[in-house]
């Protein structure tokens, strides 16, 4: 049982770091075409602001409940689909 243990700690671990990365990803180009498309416009300079999506992206707590509602989604889908 320890060893299924590890090997789900690590699975997960792999699986939060993937997700980082392409959240990390889409965050950054969404920024990027906001500053793009709206340079000139500071009201929506100020509320279009990523900053915020990206600390809340660096949040442990974040990624546990995502990568804990991955998991349940997937279960839940096998599950139904048997």
């Amino acid at each position: 049982m320890e060893i299924l243990d590890k090997k789900s700690n690590r699975m997960s671990r792999v699986i939060i770091g993937v997700s980082e990365a392409n959240l990390l990803a889409i965050l950054e180009s969404l920024n990027e075409l906001v500053h793009l498309e709206f340079l000139t416009d500071p009201k929506l300079q100020r509320i279009l602001d990523f900053l915020s999506l990206r600390n809340l992206l660096s949040n442990e707590l974040f990624f546990t409940f995502s990568n804990s509602l991955f998991f349940y989604l997937q279960i839940k889908k096998k599950l139904y689909n048997s």
